[in-house]
């Protein structure tokens, strides 16, 4: 395979790359903080020694790099990446990036650093060979793809949009469309005591959440048979943490220690709503009605962050929509499931479904493109209830890295990519190049 001849060079820039902790953060300086401010630059600094144009945002929401002339292609990519902590359950430090066997490990491997890097050289490699392009391809790099997407709504608002293109951050052969995507908070103003959190993002099952210290709590969770240890002053649940897309990969440490302060006698509307409206875990109960399903599936929710001390209660929802579903018709179930708890609805984030026709010529050149490099000619294109940077334009679609039936780690402790599979990913990513924006 012609990309084994990167083979060393891109190792060494994921490497360097998942080496900064690009974790947003609140900060008076940098858009997202100083860390992913840092990427960025690092990620242009590196485009540009490779013979790409760059060009970084004034206020540092987003950056870009491109070659070629004439219309428009697009490669949306992220370089902020989800927290990872130790005591997740990594078996390394998350942002010491490793090789152990054909394994990369790290935070950002696989999401989205690995796939972006697989992309970026895959281009570089034709245009090493001279090849000439048709279009002008646009490395488009977004910083906050895991939290509010405010940097490519900034760059749709002040720059030219692509005609086309694809998002390295899914699983090939690729993903035509994707589930709309709602993030609510569930606030209540009542106070409680003792004080209680968990979670670090919405769009993660949590695999930990903590309560000041109480025996009748331990005793609870010792009666409800759930994991749960000590540490200092706190009892601290454990679960395993998963994707928000797939939330019944993982254990919720949050929903465990809300079960356990119910059965401990702690009352509270939260407490209530979160047991009673999540009874299935992944599920709302009511949402289960068939006009709340379509082709890509029902209405799943996960309570991926919580906060319940003195100032009241704020539960952070993550609910994934079917493609035909209405927004606001189930942001009024939440809403009802709510009130009966005597608590409000807060809007967070919003992000519509898309669906590209698989017939077009967009999705035919990918999935042909796939299959001559891999040979896989059954597996077919996915729904995906993930959101990608698909989302932000018309006629694009994500596109791997991640080959299928393959172990994924994103989101997860221990997060790491086959760099044989990321290989072949890279060649699939040239062959699409080869057919979308060459000129001979």
């Amino acid at each position: 395979m012609m990309m084994n001849n990167y083979r060393a060079e891109m190792i060494a820039a994921i490497s360097r790359l998942v080496e900064i902790p690009s974790v947003f953060a609140e900060s008076s300086d940098y858009p997202f903080g100083p860390q992913v401010d840092h990427c960025l630059d690092v990620t242009l600094a590196m485009m540009k020694n490779l013979g790409f144009r760059t060009f970084k945002a004034s206020d540092g929401m987003y950056g870009y790099a491109e070659t070629g002339e004439g219309e428009l292609f697009g490669v949306l990519c992220h370089l902020d990446v989800v927290p990872a902590r130790q005591e997740d359950g990594w078996e390394h430090d998350p942002f010491r990036p490793m090789v152990q066997g054909d394994w990369l490990c790290g935070r950002g491997t696989q999401d989205d650093k690995g796939p972006s890097v697989a992309a970026i050289y895959a281009l570089k490699s034709l245009l090493d060979e001279g090849r000439k392009l048709n279009k002008r391809v646009r490395f488009i790099f977004g910083i906050d793809e895991e939290t509010m997407w405010k940097s490519i709504h900034a760059y749709c608002d002040r720059e030219e949009l692509p005609v086309s293109g694809f998002v390295p951050d899914s699983t090939f052969p690729l993903t035509y469309a994707e589930k709309g995507l709602l993030q609510v908070q569930v606030r209540s103003d009542k106070p409680f005591t003792p004080p209680c959190r968990g979670g670090d993002s919405m769009n993660a099952v949590s695999a930990h959440a903590e309560c000041v210290r109480d025996a009748a709590l331990e005793r609870a969770l010792r009666e409800l048979e759930l994991p749960f240890h000590v540490t200092g002053d706190a009892v601290c649940t454990e679960g395993l943490t998963a994707h928000a897309k797939n939330p019944w990969k993982g254990v919720n440490a949050n929903l465990n220690l809300l079960r356990a302060l119910r059965k401990a006698g702690y009352g509270h509307d939260a407490i209530t709503f979160a047991c009673a409206a999540l009874a299935g875990k992944f599920r709302f109960e009511g949402f289960t009605d068939q006009v709340l399903s379509d082709f890509s599936g029902p209405v799943t929710v996960n309570l991926g962050q919580f906060t319940l001390d003195e100032h009241g209660a704020v539960l952070g929802l993550d609910l994934r929509l079917p493609v035909t579903c209405e927004k606001e018709e189930i942001l009024s179930l939440v809403q009802k499931k709510a009130a009966e708890c005597n608590m409000t609805v807060e809007e967070f984030d919003w992000l519509r479904a898309i669906h590209v026709p698989q017939d077009g010529p967009l999705v035919t050149k990918l999935l042909q493109s796939y299959r001559e490099v891999t040979g896989d000619v059954k597996t077919e294109p996915y729904i995906s209830a993930g959101a990608t940077f698909a989302r932000a334009f018309d006629n694009c679609v994500a596109f791997g890295a991640n080959m299928p039936h393959s172990p994924t780690s994103e989101h997860q402790p221990n997060e790491r990519i086959s760099i044989i599979k990321l290989m072949q990913a890279a060649e699939v990513y040239r062959r699409a190049f080869s057919c979308l924006v060459l000129a001979d």
